[in-house]
């Protein structure tokens, strides 16, 4: 059979057809294969990333504190000042400074009848208001350590709530207070001269006693004079009990004249072992000793020693009338 051109021509448009249909799949799957191979899908991978930038809240720190009197005693109220400080540039709003909040709070042995720390005066929540950043603003409470509250350090704590971003934030913290107790002497008497002299011992006598409502260790009864010399001026009493008293006598020589300082003395321990004292100051007037005259020896007269008689014109008178020797 003869072929014509026009045969072979319709078999070409065939074969490029079947060319066209089967090359871009095959083509296709290879880059396919190699981009899974590469670089293969993990779930991290294909979950979004947040790039939105967040502002952080602005940082309230108690940056210090104090206590009026420094001291604070069992029984007697003290002030507690704490300045709060706004560590960043941002602006917190409507700050509220509160002592005490929270489980074991600093009144929960006050209502138990124990004593404790308790806020006077007002609640236990102060109110700054707006604080700018970098800025600080300074808080006081009125506070009592009440009667029965064992002497110890205690922690107070403090509770820093603010507004930032239409959300409220709080922030908490701790401050330390050291509770003492004060312990009372009275003297009862006291007995030594208003005055001395140079070199003569007097004897002084001292009667003190213990007003307070609790023992104390530790304790020396002493008695001391500047510019003398004392005999038997301590004792040592060790524990001196609630609502006793002591006695302590002693023999005082003054060394110069002047004006002699006697202090009675009482060293103790307080609650924390730190050497404490009560001191009671007395001054006695010191003369210098009697001296003899220099124009006389000193000498007394003798009593059989023969007496002199009458001398000059009274002599010869008496002698003439037979009337002296």
């Amino acid at each position: 059979m003869r072929r014509t051109r026009a045969s072979w021509a319709s078999r070409g448009v065939a074969i490029a057809v079947a060319i066209l249909f089967v090359c871009p799949a095959t083509a296709s799957a290879a880059p396919s294969s190699v981009t899974a191979l590469s670089t293969p899908a993990t779930p991290e991978a294909l979950l979004p990333v947040d790039v939105t930038p967040q502002n952080p809240a602005p940082v309230l720190v108690v940056r210090s504190y104090r206590t009026s009197p420094k001291s604070v005693l069992v029984g007697s109220g003290f002030t507690l000042s704490l300045d709060v400080f706004n560590a960043t540039s941002r602006r917190a709003e409507n700050v509220v400074v509160s002592v005490g909040s929270g489980p074991g709070s600093i009144d929960a042995a006050a209502q138990t009848g124990s004593g404790g720390l308790i806020v006077l005066g007002t609640g236990n929540a102060k109110y700054i208001g707006t604080l700018k950043g970098s800025k600080s603003a300074s808080v006081s409470f009125e506070m009592m350590a009440g009667p029965g509250t064992t002497p110890g350090t205690y922690a107070i704590p403090v509770t820093v709530a603010f507004e930032y971003e239409k959300q409220r934030l709080d922030v908490s913290y701790t401050v330390g207070v050291i509770i003492e107790r004060e312990p009372a002497f009275a003297v009862v008497t006291a007995e030594l001269p208003a005055s001395a002299v140079v070199g003569e011992a007097f004897d002084a006598s001292f009667e003190v006693a213990n007003t307070g409502g609790f023992a104390v260790s530790g304790v020396t009864l002493s008695v001391e004079a500047s510019t003398a010399v004392v005999s038997e001026g301590s004792i040592y009493l060790g524990t001196f009990d609630p609502a006793g008293s002591e006695a302590i006598d002693v023999s005082i020589t003054p060394k110069e004249p002047g004006t002699l300082d006697v202090v009675l003395t009482v060293r103790y321990r307080d609650d924390f072992g730190r050497a404490r004292s009560f001191n009671a100051p007395y001054r006695v007037q010191v003369k210098a000793s009697q001296q003899p005259d220099e124009g006389t020896s000193g000498a007394t007269p003798d009593k059989d020693a023969p007496k002199e008689g009458p001398t000059g014109l009274l002599g010869l008178i008496m002698a003439f009338l037979g009337l002296g020797t």
